[in-house]
């Protein structure tokens, strides 16, 4: 009786398994190296110096963090709900990697302004997210194919 249902079917063969397997692995990188639209780039860079520099306020500091942080993932979200790919991760390594030290400079700047009174610091942590940031789109395009 239950060897009928309908969610029940067949063993595949280890050949079918791994064509299967191939044929998902291939799907995933398709999503996975869709092209972004090319101003995402700038705009990411620009929030994410913006969110740096925000670590040199002395009033609002969190609610302005918070503020870019939610128009980070929002600009996001809609750039990739527009592509198709909301929520996928690029496989270009040099991609994930500068975009982690563009992060990493950003919050970094966080520290260095409860550390120190000097400005220069937090503004070099922001340039260098802005710049990691735009390196990052760039290895990004080359990456899909779509480089200009």
């Amino acid at each position: 009786m239950f060897a009928h249902m309908e969610n029940i079917d067949p063993q595949p063969s280890a050949s079918e398994a791994r064509e299967a397997l191939a044929t998902i692995d291939g799907a995933q990188r398709a999503v996975r190296d869709t092209p972004w639209p090319a101003w995402i780039y700038p705009t990411n860079a620009v929030l994410l110096g913006a969110l740096a520099l925000a670590a040199l306020l002395e009033q609002d500091r969190r609610f302005t963090a918070i503020s870019l942080m939610f128009a980070i993932v929002g600009i996001n979200l809609l750039a990739g709900y527009r592509t198709g790919v909301p929520s996928a991760v690029p496989t270009s390594r040099a991609f994930v990697v500068l975009v982690a030290l563009a992060g990493a400079c950003a919050a970094g700047a966080y520290v260095v302004a409860e550390v120190t009174e000097a400005t220069w610091p937090v503004v070099v942590l922001a340039v260098l997210a802005t710049a990691g940031y735009l390196l990052a789109g760039a290895a990004h395009r080359a990456s899909t194919g779509s480089a200009t």
